[in-house]
């Protein structure tokens, strides 16, 4: 395929998976509460403490605590990157608490990015961000930044390796990169070992665990199926090229930290049926508990790397 026809195609499904993230709000407003395990505190806490070493509250604050270990007295960092922000609301934790000054902030979603300057308002940070609609590689990688930022999208690029070049190039000397995401099965085609443990869990679990809220006469299932063909169309970015992710980030940042957080157990196997399991419950700590032994599958990472000052 030539180049112009790869990016054609490209441009293709970055649009579909825009049309795609545009319904996402909307989606997510219907859905029964605390069905994603971000929802979960509890969750949320266990992955920080896997992070930074405590359980702190707050959706990624383990990473940020890290960070802010490692950076120490090079923050705050003046200007950043985030490349599929959605609605900037976890960039907009970092400027809030004083790691960064000023944020650059990319999607394909205009109803994402929409929201977005709406929650900007909300929390006085329009002067502190810039939303921008499109292709953020479309623009140069000239080494202006200090800190570029991967939250939940870098799985979502169709070549991790690509991507995490034009992250090296964007910063200056000395700039940080910083990575909170999904790294396993390209898209999510799952091993049978993680499909096999998913459905062990929730066969196993009474079936009021599996009760649908919002469909009663419709329990959730007692495993998690691969997307189909068909399935996979609806957003064509979804883990395009997660499994390179990690292999590329060690070529690109051979010093980078990097640490495995799970999440067969958590963001697999209690997806929507999570709902049904409350924080504090002797079973969801059991389960976390099983999670942390699943490192051998590949699925969520953090890491934080530095551009050499010379580079």
């Amino acid at each position: 395929m030539g180049n112009e026809a790869a990016k054609s195609e490209r441009d293709e499904k970055s649009e579909r998976a825009g049309a795609f993230w545009d319904k996402w709000e909307t989606w997510k407003a219907a859905q029964p509460p605390r069905i994603r395990w971000n929802e979960s505190a509890e969750i949320v806490r266990h992955v920080n403490r896997r992070v930074c070493g405590r359980p702190v509250d707050g959706f990624n604050q383990g990473l940020i605590e890290r960070f802010r270990e490692m950076a120490g007295p090079n923050l705050p960092l003046a200007r950043a990157v985030s490349v599929g922000c959605g609605n900037g609301g976890k960039e907009m934790t970092l400027l809030q608490q004083g790691l960064v000054g000023h944020f650059d902030l990319y999607d394909v979603s205009k109803a994402s990015l929409d929201f977005g300057a709406e929650l900007a308002a909300q929390r006085k940070l329009v002067q502190r961000t810039t939303f921008i609609h499109g292709d953020a590689f479309a623009h140069p990688a000239d080494g202006r930044y200090d800190l570029v930022f991967w939250d939940n999208a870098l799985h979502h690029m169709f070549d991790a390796r690509a991507a995490l070049r034009w992250s090296f190039d964007a910063l200056r000397p000395g700039g940080w990169f910083v990575m909170n995401d999904f790294v396993g099965a390209d898209r999510f085609q799952f091993p049978w070992t993680a499909l096999a443990l998913v459905r062990a869990v929730r066969t196993l679990l009474p079936a009021r665990y599996r009760r649908n809220p919002a469909d009663p006469a419709n329990p959730y299932r007692p495993y998690v199926p691969r997307p189909t063909l068909a399935e996979m169309e609806y957003d064509p970015s979804e883990a395009a090229d997660s499994e390179a992710i990690i292999p590329a980030l060690r070529e690109t940042f051979p010093d980078a930290w990097i640490k495995s957080v799970g999440g067969t157990v958590y963001h697999l196997a209690l997806n929507d049926i999570l709902t049904n399991i409350p924080d504090g419950s002797p079973l969801l700590a059991r389960l976390l508990r099983l999670d942390d032994l699943t490192d051998f599958i590949p699925h969520f990472a953090v890491a934080i790397a530095r551009k050499p000052a010379s580079g």
